[in-house]
């Protein structure tokens, strides 16, 4: 099953595949595993769920104004598009933009996000 779903030409994420919830998300955090790459950080939990990988995107607010922080969680979802189905069921993910990400190329964006999830073992190397 594609994890995208397109409305009016843009892809979402579909709702399985997101965090949602602010107890999803400090789940994650108390986890205590995070792996720092130049522009992101990555937490990562292994939980008991049978469900599908989920993702969340945060972007602080010392980033830049709400254009600024958009755009730099449309690049990091992007970046994230080709690894979804790569990932395994029950493993919850946050990446968190830090404050380089906004002047970061996407190709760097891209490399720091294969880094992470290759060091975490997410994605079995």
């Amino acid at each position: 099953m594609w994890p995208y779903l397109c409305i009016e030409g843009v892809l979402l994420l579909k709702k399985q595949y997101r965090l949602r919830k602010n107890n999803d998300f400090k789940r994650v955090y108390e986890g205590k595993v995070s792996i720092p790459a130049g522009t992101l950080v990555l937490y990562v939990l292994k939980t008991q769920r049978k469900g599908p990988p989920r993702i969340g995107i945060s972007v602080s607010k010392r980033v830049g104004n709400s254009v600024v922080r958009n755009r730099a969680r449309r690049r990091l979802r992007e970046a994230m598009r080709p690894y979804l189905e790569l990932l395994p069921y029950g493993m919850d993910l946050i990446i968190i933009g830090r404050v380089r990400i906004a002047e970061a190329s996407f190709s760097q964006i891209q490399k720091d996000l294969s880094r992470v999830l290759s060091r975490s073992g997410c994605l079995g190397k």
